[in-house]
């Protein structure tokens, strides 16, 4: 999975750059968030600005994310217009805030 990790204040943004987020990516992203859920401070951030497809597989991985965090806030940041679809149709959007921009989820933490 191609990323990157970036730490600002008490946020970390995992920013993944992928096209797609799916059974391909899910195991590694799983890995990923399993090294950095030591390391996250209060509010892990998930850039999905350039996903442009999520499948089931990626959806799981993202949820199990969020069970791997309780305590800590976990968010998406731009997610795409698919990709926000699947996660309102699926309710996930009512569990992991969406925001426009990483700006706008670490003004949250300010």
């Amino acid at each position: 999975m191609q990323h990157e990790i970036i730490n600002q204040g008490q946020c970390t943004v995992l920013q993944i750059n992928e096209e797609r987020f799916d059974a391909r990516l899910a195991p590694d992203f799983r890995t990923q968030l399993t090294a950095l859920a030591q390391s996250v401070d209060a509010h892990l951030v998930i850039d999905l600005t350039q996903v442009r497809f999520m499948d089931s597989s990626g959806l799981g991985a993202v949820m199990a994310g969020y069970k791997m965090l309780r305590g800590k806030k976990l968010s998406v940041v731009n997610p795409q217009r698919a990709v926000k679809e699947l996660l309102k149709l699926t309710r996930m959007d009512q569990l992991i805030t969406c925001y426009e921009s990483i700006d706008d989820a670490i003004a949250v933490d300010a």
